[in-house]
């Protein structure tokens, strides 16, 4: 069994490596002017720029255009990429930057009555999952994953980018912490702090159902 598990980590390591090997080549042909090699690089890192800037951004309809904005920024910074950092975390870097851009944006903008404006109120994701409850199942399913992602939006976009690169993208402590610019155990006590965070809105909204 143990050299089975250790058969298992080698192989593990090795392909890890070759992904790696490959992504480079891929950003050395495009920083060289090889438009393919860019189209592949975004091919295999879209879904994650997507997934990130959905969990991030408050409205969903910005998601398409951030995400363009961003591919756009990697096309134009990528002959200075210099392989100090992996791919992946100079990719998220960008994402992050942007997002937290557009979000600032955003804060400073005003509805037409002059109050900025906000996100649903616990009582409104009351009422939402009391719907639910009496739904089909399958609808009720849809609708409680819809009742975590208006939970986890309240979080502050710290809170949300913590979570998402840990529990969505599966980053390790180290990789958020290079992403991120802050030391590994400020991430620990800042993911900790997170997902309590969560957890309290959880509680709140099932205290909240009950009564």
């Amino acid at each position: 069994m143990e050299w089975k598990g250790r058969d298992k980590a080698e192989a593990s390591s090795d392909d890890s490596a070759a992904k790696a090997a490959a992504v480079r080549a891929l950003v050395e042909r495009a920083q060289r002017g090889d438009h393919d090699a860019f189209a592949e690089l975004l091919r295999l890192h879209q879904r994650r720029v997507f997934s990130l800037v959905a969990h991030l951004l408050p409205r969903p309809a910005d998601v398409e255009d951030i995400a363009q904005e961003i591919f756009l920024k990697v096309y134009r910074s990528l002959p200075r990429f210099d392989f100090r950092a992996a791919f992946s975390t100079w990719l998220y870097r960008i994402v992050v930057n942007e997002c937290y851009d557009q979000m600032r944006r955003q804060r400073a903008q005003k509805s037409p009555g002059g109050k900025e404006v906000q996100l649903p109120e616990p009582g409104d994701l009351e009422q939402m999952a009391s719907s639910a409850a009496r739904a089909p199942d399958v609808a009720r399913q849809a609708e409680l994953r819809q009742m975590v992602a208006q939970l986890f939006r309240r979080l502050p976009a710290h809170d949300r980018l913590l979570l998402t690169l840990r529990e969505v993208e599966g980053l390790s402590v180290e990789e958020i912490g290079e992403v991120m610019g802050i030391k590994e155990n400020t991430v620990k006590v800042q993911l900790f702090r997170a997902r309590k965070r969560l957890l309290e809105l959880h509680r709140r909204w099932q205290s909240r159902r009950k009564t």
